[in-house]
Formats: C-alpha cells, sequence, structure tokens
C-alpha cells in the first residue's frame, strides 16, 4: 500500500513522458561513457605489453605504440567530455521535473485542503498541514530528482559490466558477481526496518511544525505571563523527541553500508585472486585482468548507492502516505446540481433540523423556524446554545443529520455549494486579512470592484474615516493578520467586504464585538440602511447589536424559548427579559 501511494504521487507525471524519456537516456548514456574508461585501461596496458600486435595495431593499423597511446588518450578525452555533457543534461532535467511535479502537487494538495469540510480542519493542527505542505513534499521532491537517476544508472551498470565480465570469462564472472543477491537481500530488509522508523520520523517532525506555529501565534499572550523559558524548556522536549526519531532511523541506515562492503568485498577479492590465477594460467590476456580488477570496484560498489535510494525511497513513501491522506480523504459536503435563482428574496426556512458535532456533542433536536425575506432577524443566548451552529448549518459547513433547510423553498442540499455561498455575505468574529492594501481587503471576494464601490462599502461599515487616516489611504499595505490594524479596524474592513459583496443574505456573527460603543451605534445606523434590500442575521451577545431587529429568536440549549421584537420580549419577563437586565 505505501509504495501504491508513491506510484500514484508519480503519476503527476505523466503529463511530462517526453522529458522523462530524454532525462533516462540522459541517465544511461552517462552510465555507459562513465564505465568506458576502465576499459581503455585495460587498452593502453595491452598497447604497452604488445605494441605492434596490440589491439589497436591490429585494427587500424597503427603499429607505433606511441600514436597508439595518443589515439587511446584521444578517445578517453572525447568520451569523458561526452559523460559530462549527459551528467549536465540529465541533472537539470530530472531536477527540473521534480520541480514541477512538487509544485502540481502542492497545488493539488492545497486545493484539495479548500474543498475539504471544516470538520476536517477541527482534527487537525495547522503545523502538521503546512509539514505536508512545505516538508513533506519537498522530500518527495528530493526522491524525484536524485532517485529515478540513481536506480537507472545501477541497472545499466548491472546490464553492462554483467556483459563484459560474462563476455571475458563467465566463471569469474559468476563468482564476481555472487555478492549481488546478498546486497539486494540486504537492502530489502533495511528497507523495510526504516519505513516505520521514518513514518516516526516525519510524524515528529509534524509535531513539531504544530507545537512551533502555536507559540508563534500566541507570542503576545507568552510574553504578558512571562513564561518564556517555560515554552523553550517545551520546545526542547519535543525538539529531542524528533532528534531521537531521526537518530534511531540513522543508526539503521548507517548499518547499512559496512554490511554492503562486507559482501562487495567477497566479489572484489575474487575478481582479484582468481582473475590473478587465470592471467598467471594464460586463460586471459594480462591487459583484461587488470581492467577486470577496475570494473569490479567500479561494478560493485554502485551498490552501496542503495543505501541512499532507500534511505530517499523510505522517506519519500512516508511523505507520499501523509499526501495522500490529504487527496483521498472524502468531502461529505456534496454540492447540489440545481442552481440558484438570480434574484433571491432571501427567505430562508429551517425545518425539524437536527445535528450533532462528531465528538458526539449534541445541539437541535427538530429545530424548526422561518426567516422572512428583506428581514432583520437575531439569534441570542448564552454561550453553547446553538447561534453560530445555525450559521454553519445555513453555509453548509455542516449537514444536519435530518430535516432540511431552504432557501427561497429550495433544500439548501440541491442547491450548488458556490451558489449557495454567493448569496449568503459573512462577517465573521475573527476576521481574515490579506497581505495588500486597503482596497484589497474590501475587494477579497469580488475582485473586480471599482474604487468607486469600494469607497461606499467602507463608507457604510463606518471605515472610511480611519482608512483616510492611514498614510496612503485605501493604497496603505497591511500585512499578515493585519497586526498594524485595531481589531476594530479589521472588524469594520469585514464589513464592508461583506457589503460589497452584495449578497441577498447578510450575517453578522459577533461582528461588533471588537468595536466601540460609538462605532458599534454607527453600524447599526448602516444596517438600517441595508434592511430594505438585505435579510440580515445577526448573532450577539451584546444584546444593544440586535435591539432593532424585526425578530429575535432567543436560544436555550439547542431549543427556541422565545421569539419576538424587542419591546415585545422585555414586556413578558422571560429569557431575554433577563439577559437585557443582566448586561444593561
Amino acid at each position: 500500500m505505501a509504495t501504491n501511494a508513491l506510484v500514484t504521487l508519480v503519476r503527476y507525471a505523466s503529463p511530462h513522458k517526453g522529458k522523462i524519456v530524454f532525462a533516462s537516456l540522459c541517465s544511461i548514456f552517462n552510465k555507459i561513457y562513465d564505465i568506458v574508461p576502465e576499459i581503455l585501461i585495460g587498452i593502453s596496458i595491452d598497447v604497452i605489453v604488445n605494441q605492434q600486435h596490440s589491439i589497436i595495431a591490429k585494427t587500424i593499423g597503427i603499429l607505433d605504440p606511441f600514436k597508439q597511446l595518443y589515439i587511446v588518450g584521444a578517445v578517453t578525452a572525447v568520451f569523458w567530455i561526452f559523460e559530462s555533457i549527459f551528467e549536465y543534461l540529465y541533472s537539470i532535467t530530472w531536477r527540473g521535473l521534480a520541480q514541477e511535479i512538487q509544485s502540481n502537487v502542492r497545488i493539488k494538495t492545497y486545493a484539495t485542503l479548500q474543498s475539504l469540510d471544516l470538520q476536517y480542519f477541527e482534527n487537525k493542527t495547522t503545523g502538521t498541514l503546512l509539514n505536508t505542505l512545505q516538508d513533506d513534499i519537498h522530500q518527495l521532491e528530493q526522491f524525484l530528482s536524485q532517485g529515478p537517476n540513481e536506480i537507472i544508472q545501477l541497472i545499466v551498470n548491472i546490464v553492462v559490466m554483467g556483459y563484459i565480465f560474462f563476455y571475458l570469462s563467465p566463471t569469474l564472472a559468476f563468482f564476481t558477481l555472487l555478492p549481488i543477491p546478498f546486497v539486494i537481500m540486504i537492502a530489502y530488509y533495511f528497507q523495510h526496518r526504516l519505513a516505520d522508523l521514518y513514518e516516526a520520523v516525519r510524524q515528529a517532525a509534524a509535531n513539531l511544525a504544530s507545537h512551533i506555529t502555536y507559540r508563534l501565534q500566541g507570542i503576545s499572550t507568552i510574553k504578558s505571563y512571562t513564561t518564556e523559558f517555560y515554552e523553550i524548556e517545551r520546545l526542547r522536549v519535543e525538539s529531542a523527541r524528533y532528534q531521537e526519531a531521526n537518530c534511531r532511523a540513522n543508526r539503521v541506515n548507517a548499518q547499512y553500508i559496512p554490511t554492503v562492503r562486507m559482501a562487495i568485498m567477497v566479489g572484489f577479492i575474487m575478481a582479484l585472486v582468481l582473475g590473478g590465477t587465470y592471467a598467471l594460467q594464460g586463460i586471459i590476456p594480462i591487459n583484461w585482468y587488470a581492467a577486470l580488477v577496475f570494473l569490479t570496484q567500479r561494478f560493485l560498489w554502485p551498490f552501496t548507492t542503495l543505501t541512499t535510494i532507500t534511505d530517499m525511497y523510505e522517506r519519500a513513501l512516508a511523505c507520499a502516505k501523509r499526501i495522500l491522506g490529504i487527496l483521498h480523504t472524502p468531502n461529505e459536503i456534496r454540492s447540489g446540481s440545481e442552481p440558484l435563482d438570480a434574484k433571491v428574496t432571501g427567505a430562508i426556512g429551517v425545518h425539524n433540523v437536527s445535528f450533532a458535532y462528531a465528538n458526539g456533542m449534541h445541539v437541535f433536536n427538530n429545530l424548526s423556524l422561518e426567516i422572512p425575506a428583506k428581514k432583520t432577524v437575531a439569534f441570542v443566548g448564552s454561550t453553547g446554545s446553538g447561534k453560530s451552529t445555525i450559521i454553519k448549518l445555513l453555509l453548509r459547513f455542516y449537514d444536519s443529520i435530518s430535516g432540511s433547510i431552504t432557501v427561497d423553498n429550495k433544500d439548501i442540499k440541491d442547491l450548488q455549494l458556490n451558489d449557495l455561498r454567493s448569496a449568503i455575505g459573512l462577517v465573521s468574529q475573527d476576521v481574515y486579512i490579506v497581505e495588500g492594501t486597503i482596497a484589497d481587503n474590501i475587494a477579497y471576494g469580488t475582485f473586480d470592484a471599482s474604487r468607486d464601490a469600494i469607497v461606499q462599502a467602507a463608507k457604510m461599515a463606518q471605515a472610511h474615516n480611519f482608512i483616510m487616516q492611514l498614510p496612503n489611504g485605501y493604497d496603505t499595505r497591511v500585512e499578515e493578520h493585519g497586526k498594524t490594524l485595531s481589531g476594530g479596524q479589521r472588524q469594520r474592513l469585514s464589513i464592508a467586504r461583506a457589503i460589497l459583496k452584495k449578497s441577498p443574505i447578510l450575517i453578522f456573527d459577533e461582528a461588533t464585538s471588537a468595536v466601540d460603543n460609538e462605532t458599534e451605534a454607527a453600524i447599526q445606523q448602516s444596517l438600517l440602511a441595508l434592511k430594505p434590500y438585505h435579510t440580515i442575521i445577526i448573532i450577539a451577545h451584546r444584546l444593544s447589536t440586535v435591539r432593532n431587529a424585526d425578530i429575535i429568536f432567543v436560544l436555550d440549549k439547542g431549543e427556541i424559548v422565545e421569539s419576538d421584537n424587542h419591546e415585545n420580549l422585555i414586556k413578558r419577563h422571560g429569557a431575554y427579559a433577563h439577559l437585557w437586565s443582566t448586561q444593561f
């Protein structure tokens, strides 16, 4: 199964078959030209020993041994140049292919991550996912840039050298090549030992990356509580686990070369002693004996690269399994096929909806409610009552266990997912700020918006005044997470973004939690201006935000205990009135 994981990922190379063939041919010719100089050594010894009766003299008729040596030198130079050319070509081609494949795999993996259900991310740490997208794919690239060439050259080495040995002396070839099956068995044994060890290394690396990522995100808390030394010690523990996992794999890997070296020694001694015996007996010429001794070393020593190949292969397998773990994750939220009408009124119905999270936490049991089109409704209640869960179900971040949710009397499970989410503008408590200008952030998702439309949306979100006080106004650049902006400023940019989207349904999930009272009042005025054109849903703990809503739903433990406008709910002296009196 592990091997299939790597094979599956290597299929991303299928569009580059021409480059693969070219790179393979370059690897083959490079190895052939690399072998030839050892044969030329035998020819040069033949010239020195036999002179006018050498192979060159018999082949091309040049009897002068000095000229024969010049010819051998010239041929050697030619082969050496060709070897260098093909090494350059296979190197840049294999590396280029590895770069293209890793880029394709990274983009595909990231695209798959974006399409996965929200529940998937609740069970994964950011560091683990970053480690897969970066380090795991980098390890795969390293194998693809070196591994195929090493494997091809090893095969060529076996075929060409084996042919030469059997051509000169089948008996000598048999004894010289005798260690090869044992070397292959040793490599197979170490491969299986390293498989689990490298999987442990990858897991330890992911844990370490996750640990560091989370601490960097909480750096303000660490500094305010002066826990720097405590966190350094915790990092030391995680780093030691990663180091130990690597050391275990390296110890096993380090055992390989000395073991293979012993097997190679047997083959070399057989070529040295048995070949020398044959030379003394006149069975093989002295020059071919010398060439065979050199060839034996060149033939057997590349088998030590099996440890490098095995090492890269096992690391790549461990990474491939983690990458495919993402690519093959099933997506339970599937888009429907029915398009949503261009003119959405925004009427929403919740019909006997039951829902529970994967961890077993039950939220709703046969919940039903109606949200009329172009009305402003609010959901209030204590933490855990299910307010935000309603929004997640409406956006289809999750699907209900039973019952249905409709938009304009159409079941949202039947609608095309992009159409559904395009009809909804979400202002979340967690504001997503992209690297770019203020204008870029407001236009995020509505990329073709004009500057006038961006400014108008900012004014409606009460963001225009603070934007104009920035150094470059709407062209002021903000960095990751918008760290140079206050929480209220980021929130107002998010509101402007939703307004610019012009979705018929607007959702404000704790959207005024980070703004001051004056800004909140201004935003409420903006919401009043939006009311005639949008269905507005407000989730809030601060009841001052929802007092102008047409309908306020009061939730308690996943049930609606009250629903009416602010004035009528206050008169009832029920749950809402209690919440209001507690806050004010």
